[in-house]
């Protein structure tokens, strides 16, 4: 019977083990990309000398062409599998013709979507469709991976800043109007039912919308100021911090930072570079890179996605296996 006992404590001693392992190995996995979060390269759309440009630049700011010989590239999002979507205005210099490109990993690219009125912004979600907000019109188009398109949403004034939440839902802030139009800030469940997530003020000139590793909304305006919405205090309205000239385009890497572009201004009082600026997560901020050092017009950025954990419940705490039965003892001889 001792024989027996210590072989099922043996059991339940090499099975805690098991366990012990893997959990330590997912651990140090999600560490590691944790830890190589703020080494994400970083892509931008903007444009030199030699036109229309995607830039990309690592963690400390050194500089690549990702791709080029666009026309006008304006917003970019990237979906799962690391493809980039870019919103290109006047391709062939033509109202009425601008296109989404998609370009793979390695550099190659196709037209995505073409005959788009004035697209402005664009996002996409877990599943690789890409959502397309079309300014001028008020209209918000979906496109499935194949590039059919449908409608999901209308009657918006100028909408921008589309950005999905971590459960789906669709966020979009559309301009005021004057005083003719008061502008708000919109969430789509993935079946297009509409919610106001929150009413701007008459001032506000909203230009992007990013999610931070909290679940909190940050709104870009172009008078100069990020917004944070906290969604822990029914999304109360708190200035995160400003930039020079007008906040255009905002990402977050995954350590937590906040990348701005800053729209320059060129005038006869002062001149203000356009630059990407960079707030780590307690508001302090510094300039990320200068688009006057090269002659570059930063636009709208985004961040290559980071590679999955290889178990969902790595930071879980280890459960403690429940102990086996004991055996019932046979019971004793009378005789």
């Amino acid at each position: 019977m001792k024989t027996n006992l210590t072989k099922i404590k043996f059991k339940s001693n090499i099975g805690l083990g098991r366990q012990l392992f893997s959990r330590i190995a997912c651990l140090g996995a999600a560490i590691l990309i944790c830890s190589s979060a703020s080494a994400q390269n970083l892509f931008v759309s903007g444009s030199d000398a030699k036109g229309g440009e995607i830039f990309k630049l690592t963690w400390d700011a050194k500089q690549g062409i990702f791709a080029s010989g666009l026309g006008d590239p304006w917003d970019i999002a990237f979906d799962s599998a690391g493809n980039l979507f870019v919103v290109d205005v006047s391709p062939l210099e033509r109202i009425g013709d601008a296109v989404i490109y998609k370009v793979t990993r390695n550099g190659v690219r196709t037209i995505f979507a073409s005959g788009l009125s004035y697209p402005s912004d664009l996002a996409v979600d877990k599943r690789g469709h890409v959502f397309v907000a079309d300014y001028n019109n008020g209209i918000i188009y979906q496109y499935k991976p194949t590039g059919t398109r449908t409608t999901f949403a209308t009657g918006l004034h100028h909408p921008v800043g589309l950005v999905f939440d971590s459960l789906g839902n669709l966020l979009v802030v559309d301009n005021n109007a004057g005083n003719l139009y008061q502008g708000s800030i919109y969430k789509y469940e993935p079946s297009g039912s509409r919610s106001t997530f929150a009413v701007l003020e008459r001032a506000d000139r909203p230009a992007d919308l990013a999610f931070d590793m909290m679940g909190h909304l940050f709104m870009a305006d172009l008078g100069g100021n990020i917004y944070r919405y906290d969604t822990g205090r029914r999304y109360r309205r708190t200035t995160f911090g400003s930039v020079l000239g007008s906040a255009q385009s905002l990402a977050f890497d995954g350590a937590g930072n906040l990348f701005v572009v800053a729209v320059g201004e060129n005038g006869p009082d002062k001149i203000i570079p356009n630059a990407i600026y960079k707030f780590l997560p307690q508001g302090g901020r510094g300039m990320f890179i200068s688009g006057q050092v090269r002659g570059e017009a930063f636009s709208h950025l985004a961040f290559e996605p980071i590679g999955p954990v290889c178990c969902d419940q790595a930071y879980l705490p280890i459960p403690v296996p429940t102990p086996e039965p004991r055996p019932t003892p046979p019971p004793r001889s009378t005789s």
